[in-house]
């Protein structure tokens, strides 16, 4: 082979080695990014409650849109934006709320995704800490950063790292947080129990899964032979969901799993009969819940009971207002419309006028909200 033939024939296979470099590199750089961290990735196993919520979808629903857009506000510091110079809540994208099986009550833990300024949140939880008269600290955990309060020992503690997530928990849980999260200890995500139960509810903006462990199941038991109910289908539930998909209608589902048919058919038998009571409750469709129970369709499938309701989004924006003003009740008038009792009592009965129909400025009513009280039996009784 001449000298030249033998050169062009080295310098084309060095082309070809440096081209196909470069085309891998170019298209190494073209993959897309890592994934984000999904919030239930740092879920610890062993989680009896799961809660999570998709906040870009719940934002764009008009029935929850308001609660997620309004100012945020720390009691007795004010809105987080002029403690914080920025709203953490704005750019997140998931949460996870998750209760441990086993632990001190109290214990629960919080995982948040999204867009996650690290350095600043740290910033903000210290000024809050400073602010009600504790004293923060700083300290590095694994591959997070840690914010906590030295003067109020066992509270809770934030966690951060570069691009999330967000942990909120106390003490070991946030620690099993943080294995989970960085790999070292596994998540929720390996759990079949919860992903039977997820499966059955289905695939939601919001989604609370349940499950019992054999030592809860065992102490329902026992409860309910102390109470003679032993034979009540309670007795048989593994597990327990919800999930709420967001579309042109709200799709509310619920389903329980038993540990055989019979029981599930029963439990179906007495939650109907439940449903039926309350919603002919005076009470429950004065405060316009009555014609959505009476929709509720109840029914077994096996060893699953599955509950299923769709509300306009008019429907669910109503039934979320109220149920905020319901929980408000609790709290007192800013303007009674007589002075209180010189000793009153805060967990008194309400006054008699407390279920006089509520202000027009709560919402309209629903139909069963103003009908209900006006219609009467032959015999004269409200229905």
């Amino acid at each position: 082979m001449q000298s030249r033939t033998r050169d062009g024939l080295v310098l084309l296979l060095v082309g070809v080695l440096l081209g196909g470099g470069v085309a891998w590199l170019l298209s190494r750089r073209q993959e897309s990014p890592p994934a984000a961290p999904r919030a239930l990735d740092a879920v610890p196993a062993g989680a009896m409650l799961v809660a999570t919520l998709d906040l870009p979808a719940l934002r764009a629903s008009p029935a929850f849109a308001s609660f997620l857009r309004e100012e945020r506000e720390i009691p007795g510091l004010g809105k987080v934006r002029d403690v914080c110079g920025f709203d953490p809540v704005a750019a997140l994208t998931e949460v996870a709320i998750a209760i441990p099986a086993a632990g001190e009550g109290g214990d629960f833990g919080l995982v948040a995704a999204g867009a996650v300024q690290d350095e600043a949140l740290l910033a903000c939880a210290s000024k809050v800490i400073e602010a009600r008269g504790g004293r923060p600290v700083v300290s590095g955990i694994g591959s997070f950063r840690a914010v906590r309060d030295s003067s109020a020992e066992g509270h809770g503690e934030i966690a951060v790292r570069p691009g999330g997530p967000i942990l909120l928990g106390g003490g070991a849980y946030l620690r099993a947080m943080i294995d989970a999260a960085e790999g070292r200890a596994g998540n929720v995500g390996a759990s079949a129990a919860h992903d039977d139960i997820a499966r059955a509810v289905g695939e939601g903006a919001a989604r609370v899964t349940v499950v019992l462990t054999p030592e809860q199941r065992a102490e329902i038991g026992r409860e309910l032979a102390l109470s003679g109910s032993s034979r009540s289908p309670a007795a048989s539930l593994l597990s327990g969901g919800a999930s709420v998909a967001l579309g042109p209608q709200i799709a509310v589902h619920a389903a329980v799993l038993c540990d055989a048919e019979a029981p599930c058919e029963a439990l179906g038998a007495e939650l109907r009969a439940a449903r039926d009571a309350r919603a002919a409750d005076f009470a429950t469709r004065l405060v316009g819940f009555g014609a959505v129970l009476e929709r509720i369709a109840i029914a077994a499938d096996g060893k699953a009971l599955h509950a299923r309701v769709k509300l306009s989004p008019e429907e669910a924006s109503f039934l979320v207002d109220r149920l905020a003003s319901l929980r408000g009740l609790r709290q007192p008038a800013p303007a009674p419309r007589r002075p209180p009792p010189a000793q009153a009592d805060s967990d008194a009965p309400p006054p008699a006028d407390a279920s006089a129909p509520p202000h027009a400025d709560a919402g309209p009513p629903p139909p069963d909200a103003v009908v209900a009280p006006r219609q009467a039996k032959p015999d004269g009784g409200a229905r």
